[in-house]
């Protein structure tokens, strides 16, 4: 049986991954499958049935007759040939890595900035703790700026670009692979956080001031928050490759492809709307503020736009694909 799969897989390898490829791909080996049963059950032997289902189905132009592909769109066959590769994934995976780490070592940083700021002013040295600060508060920025940079060119790149079945099925492997040290980082990053006033008393009750007990909880807490920041932004990595069909390098800028497979034929009054929703929240909820002059409460309205987004997204998906 394995050696029918090999043979389909080879089969298929010359075509382009669409859905109606896969779909044929599927039904042709279940067909496969149970013709060779069939011959196992007349008397036949392994390797004669297995002989005889390959020599009954066509080569690859036949195939490629059958599923019509030779009159696929030339959009259709640019798509194919735009597909992203292995080689491309992984290193776009160990590029995103490298940027998680510079965000993750930015934010610290700049946390570490405020410990430094408290140890040095609770030792009576305010002028090394404030140059500290800046030091600290400019590396960490600057790291910040960097990564931000980094996740955008990379984005760009591949952005809704389609992603084969294959490189799919590596990155579902992968994240599976990774999600140990996920958790890792995750549960140790906010244990960090939330434990981290102890480091302070314990340091405070050995005779030290609240100033250097508060720097040692800031320096737990940075430590904490990289942990989250660095695993969820490498998971978040290999769900950009098995999530969909098309890589999304930005949530809220979905691109052609990316948009017309979440939204079917509504996918333009769909964009149309995001460009418009929130722009329209903004300008009402300046409206309201000025008029009633409820500057305090008014914030309110993006709490009620977030929840009702979803609402009219559905109700004007639904109209049009009525």
């Amino acid at each position: 049986m394995e050696t029918i799969k090999n043979y389909l897989e080879s089969l298929f390898s010359s075509l382009p991954d669409t859905p109606k490829v896969q779909q044929a791909k599927a039904d042709l080996l279940q067909a496969m499958e149970d013709h060779y049963n069939e011959l196992l059950a007349e008397g036949k032997s392994e390797h004669e049935a297995i002989g005889a289902v390959i020599s009954e189905f066509g080569s690859v132009e036949e195939l490629k007759e059958a599923l019509d592909l030779e009159n696929e769109p030339e959009s259709a066959a640019a798509d194919w040939e735009q597909q992203i590769t292995e080689a491309e994934m992984l290193r776009y995976l160990a590029e995103r890595k490298k940027a998680a780490l510079w965000l993750g070592l930015g934010i610290a940083f700049t946390i570490l900035s405020v410990a430094l700021l408290i140890s040095f002013a609770s030792l009576g040295s305010g002028e090394i703790g404030v140059l500290a600060f800046i030091l600290f508060v400019a590396l960490g920025v600057g790291l910040i700026i960097t990564a931000g940079v980094q996740f955008s060119r990379l984005g760009k790149q591949l952005n809704d670009r389609r992603v084969p079945t294959a490189v799919s099925r590596i990155a579902a492997e992968l994240k599976e692979n990774y999600h140990r040290s996920f958790m890792f980082s995750l549960v140790g990053g906010i244990c960090l956080c939330v434990l981290s006033l102890f480091p302070m008393i314990l340091v405070t009750s050995m005779g030290f001031s609240s100033g250097v007990g508060a720097a040692f909880m800031f320096l737990v807490i940075a430590a904490g928050v990289f942990l989250i920041v660095y695993g969820g932004i490498v998971q978040s990595s290999f769900t950009k490759f098995s999530a969909g069909a098309y890589f999304v390098a930005d949530e809220d800028e979905m691109g052609p492809n990316a948009r017309t497979e979440k939204y079917g034929s509504a996918a333009a009054p769909a964009y149309i709307l995001q460009k418009v929703y929130w722009p329209a929240v903004l300008v009402i909820y300046f409206l309201w503020s000025f008029i009633s002059q409820s500057f305090t409460t008014s914030w309110v309205i993006f709490v009620i736009a977030g929840v009702l987004y979803g609402v009219v997204e559905s109700f004007v998906i639904g109209v049009k694909k009525r």
